[in-house]
């Protein structure tokens, strides 16, 4: 067992009751919203070895895939890998009959850019109330009547994951009570998206020491209200390993899945 004692920050507890929504788009903004909160990181690998994780109750899955990119700074190699590896793996996963992704980001140690740097706070993709606009520009069609869901499909990339490594909340422990919603832009109206207040009674995984092919799946919105709904994420500090390793590579992907 791998299990870590780290740090992982939440929003601040005023946002559960204020009609706004916070601000987080910048470190300043971050550092003003949000607070750290010390927990225990537990390591996935053994519950998966036994098959005890299920994306429709934990929210989140391991799997591998051999994406067949030489470069993922090269979009158009990283885009062709779409239909040819990410699709099969997510139809086995989920079981949806129509599966669309919508885009990729490579994500490195550089701080210079808010989207273009690993997340450094806990938080869900999208705002967690229904969007028909969104998805019927994806598919050219309303999803009246049909049941969908949103992953993030992550993966380390050119070497195993050691610092800043992902960690993913078990929605089993989650309650839409600790949810807010947040700007991830500066002007107010534009992008936004969910983040969980501390809840004592959430419970984190990881995967230690990830390799380039393997893949976490977890969930970022599910329209079907017997699923779980959501699986927050971060990146997160592991102070036993330090500083002496590498930074951390990864690449992940956004994906909608149509339930026939």
């Amino acid at each position: 067992m791998s299990d870590v004692t780290a740090k992982v920050r939440y929003i601040n507890d005023e946002w559960k009751t204020r009609a706004d929504r916070a601000f987080i788009y910048s470190k300043e903004t971050r550092r003003a919203n949000t607070n750290l909160r010390e927990v225990q990181i537990c390591d996935a690998r053994p519950l998966h070895a036994a098959s005890d994780l299920d994306l429709d109750t934990n929210g989140f899955v391991f799997a591998e895939c051999d994406f067949g990119v030489d470069d993922f700074h090269d979009d158009e190699e990283v885009r062709a890998c779409y239909d040819e590896a990410l699709i099969p793996v997510l139809k086995s996963l989920s079981g949806a009959s129509e599966i669309r992704v919508s885009g990729h980001q490579v994500r490195t140690e550089d701080p210079s850019t808010f989207l273009g740097a690993y997340s450094r706070y806990l938080h869900c993709d999208y705002p967690l109330t229904p969007s028909p606009r969104r998805e019927a520009t994806m598919l050219g069609r309303d999803l009246v009547g049909e049941d969908y869901a949103w992953f993030n499909i992550w993966s380390p990339i050119e070497r195993p994951a050691e610092q800043n490594q992902l960690t993913v909340l078990d929605a089993r422990t989650l309650s839409m009570d600790d949810i807010c919603e947040y700007y991830f832009t500066e002007q107010a109206g534009n992008g936004y998206a969910a983040i969980p207040a501390h809840n004592p009674n959430h419970r984190f995984f990881y995967f230690p020491q990830m390799q380039p092919g393997e893949v976490i799946v977890f969930k970022q919105f599910d329209s079907r209200s017997d699923k779980a709904m959501v699986c927050p994420h971060t990146a997160f500090y592991d102070p036993d390993i330090g500083d002496n390793s590498a930074a951390r590579r990864s690449v992940e992907f956004r994906a909608l899945c149509v339930f026939g």
